[in-house]
């Protein structure tokens, strides 16, 4: 899965398609899928807002979504100040390295 990681990545809204459900998502089968974050804002990991005032997350589950998922180990890929083509090589990149690790038991 690919995040795209802006500041307020994760925050719970009332869209059934919403990054929020992505990690939800993710966390739920986090034994068969795997995030790879783009980080396309000097923000991360990202701080989805919440608290008493939030109109949908009172209790900062978004926040603690993004704790569950985006985890210290977890690599990242840095988007900022690079082109459309760039992102798309380091993606491949990125998911060629996983691919021969996986074939090889690294996973």
């Amino acid at each position: 899965m690919l995040a795209v990681c802006t500041k307020h990545y994760g925050e719970m809204t009332d869209s059934a398609y919403s990054s929020h459900k992505e990690l939800k998502f993710a966390l739920d089968y986090e034994k068969f899928v795997r995030v790879l974050p783009l980080k396309v804002e000097d923000t991360y990991p990202p701080q989805p807002p919440g608290g008493p005032g939030h109109k949908y997350d009172k209790e900062f589950l978004a926040q603690s979504y993004i704790l569950s998922v985006f985890k210290p180990g977890l690599v990242r890929l840095d988007c900022q100040d690079k082109s459309e083509i760039d992102i798309a090589v380091d993606i491949a990149t990125n998911l060629q390295k996983y691919r021969v690790a996986t074939r090889a038991g690294y996973h």
